[in-house]
This record gives structure tokens, C-alpha cells and sequence, in this order.
């Protein structure tokens, strides 16, 4: 656990978890990448669970936040500047990029990506191995890369597969 860091109360951290750790922020000067310092914090609000080998950043400039009562499998990385509201659910091997902020009650599965300066909103459902590229109105399921609604996602699929299918027949 880094410098910079405030955890609440009750909060479970499990073994190889990395808090508080730089942000992987470079500028390119002169055809070399320098590393920005990490200047801001980790805050870590009351009834979080941390699983094993997560790893969250620093904000640069300001604070990464997880909220109240939001859950982390293990390997899950939030990078500088995430704010992640309450009483989410992350799944293992999801990373969200920096300046990413995401609504309460959020559930994302396992091995999502989600870029960066992006705004989730709440009760978002997120299925597995989606790519999340925009911003995500809250109350709906995602899907897919690039994620979208999962009922049209689904639609697109179907239609791929007759398509697939008619030409497999000749038609």
C-alpha cells in the first residue's frame, strides 16, 4: 500500500493487491517518453473488497475513488483517476483506464476493457469480454466490442449468422 492512500473501515484486501501505486503516464519529448509524476491519491470508501493481485493507481493530479460497498475479484487493474461508484461489482481481469468514471451499482464481468476519459452510468451491466470505447448511458446491458446494447448486439449476431448460413447453402 503506497503513500497517498486512505482506506475507510472494513475494507478487505487480499494478498498481492498494489494501491496506490504511479499511474503509467508518459509525454513523449524529444522521441523519448518521461514519466509525469503521480501526484494525487487513492481513496478507498467503507466496505470494499479488494481480491488478489489488483493494482490501483494514483490519480496524477488528483484522486482514484473506489466507492462504498464496491467489490474487486482479483487482477483487476484501475488505472489514475478512476472513480468507480458505490456498491459496484468488478469481475476478474477487467482494467479501466484513467479519468474513467463509473456510476453506482455497475456490474462488469470478467476480462472487460474499458477506455479511457469515458462516463459509465449507474446500473450498468457489463458482459464479459466486451470492449467499452463510449460513454454508456446507465440502466442498460452491454455487449460486444465495440460494446453496445446487448439486445441489438445480439440482433447483429443473428443476422451474421443467416447471412452465413445462406451463403453456406447457396442462396
Amino acid at each position: 500500500i503506497g503513500d497517498h492512500t486512505v482506506i475507510g473501515n472494513q475494507v478487505n484486501i487480499q494478498a498481492g493487491a498494489l494501491i496506490g501505486t504511479d499511474a503509467f503516464y508518459f509525454k513523449k519529448i524529444n522521441g523519448s517518453y518521461h514519466k509525469w509524476r503521480s501526484g494525487g491519491k487513492v481513496i478507498i470508501n467503507d466496505h470494499v473488497e479488494i481480491g488478489a493481485g489488483c493494482t490501483i493507481n494514483r490519480g496524477v493530479s488528483g484522486e482514484t475513488i473506489i466507492g462504498e460497498g464496491s467489490k474487486l475479484d482479483c487482477q483487476v487493474h484501475i488505472a489514475h483517476g478512476v472513480v468507480l461508484g458505490k456498491n459496484c461489482l468488478i469481475a476478474a481481469q477487467t482494467g479501466i483506464a484513467g479519468k474513467t468514471i463509473i456510476g453506482d451499482n455497475a456490474v462488469i464481468y470478467g476480462q472487460v476493457g474499458i477506455a479511457q476519459n469515458l462516463m459509465i452510468g449507474d446500473n450498468v451491466l457489463i458482459s464479459a469480454k466486451s470492449g467499452v470505447s463510449k460513454d454508456l448511458e446507465g440502466g442498460k446491458h452491454y455487449f460486444g466490442y465495440p460494446a453496445d446494447e446487448a439486445r441489438e448486439k445480439y440482433r447483429e449476431l443473428a443476422t451474421l449468422r443467416s447471412l452465413a448460413s445462406e451463403r453456406k447453402n447457396g442462396h
